[in-house]
């Protein structure tokens, strides 16, 4: 049962440290990214395939649409300090996986404040919200738990402009 309750970010260790499954942690987070990698690409090949010429039009319009946005260079139109798009953590649902802070380069998440009885994982909070890539969604499927939360997309797309 402890192998799952690490897989799964269930582990009421307070760290990875010295612990014998750190392993299985790291398998989780490499298979979850190449989930997410797949997902992308699958969506492009879906767009590509040769059934259902209505409905393959309409979603490669979507598709590349979103693989423009994606692959273009981002400019902000507005300094990143104006732009309130960073992500909130619901305390209550965070499981203190830290599954985030390892996925974010630029650095937003941090552990909070340990848990008094020492029996729980430190939370996570958002230490740093405006290092946040505007428009970033990557931490939000990463979150085994479901505790992180981000603004509606379509609120800051006039703060964006996509560079060739």
């Amino acid at each position: 049962m402890l192998v799952f309750d690490c897989f799964f970010g269930r582990c009421e260790k307070p760290s990875c440290e010295g612990c014998a499954l750190k392993l299985v942690r790291s398998l989780r987070l490499a298979l979850k990214s190449r989930a997410m990698q797949k997902d992308e690409e699958f969506a492009v090949e879906t767009a590509c395939s040769p059934e259902k010429p209505a409905m393959v039009a309409l979603q490669a319009k979507t598709t590349s649409h979103k693989q423009d946005a994606t692959k273009k260079r981002k400019r902000l139109l507005a300094p990143r300090e104006e732009i309130p798009w960073y992500p909130t953590i619901k305390p209550e649902l965070c499981n203190g996986c830290g599954d985030c802070k390892v996925l974010c380069k630029p650095g937003v998440f941090e552990l909070g404040a340990p848990d008094p009885s020492g029996i729980h994982r430190p939370k996570l909070v958002v230490a740093h919200p405006y290092k946040c890539l505007v428009l970033c969604t990557r931490c939000v499927p990463i979150c085994t738990s479901g505790a992180i939360i981000l603004p509606p997309k379509e609120d800051f797309e006039r703060f964006v402009e996509y560079l060739d």
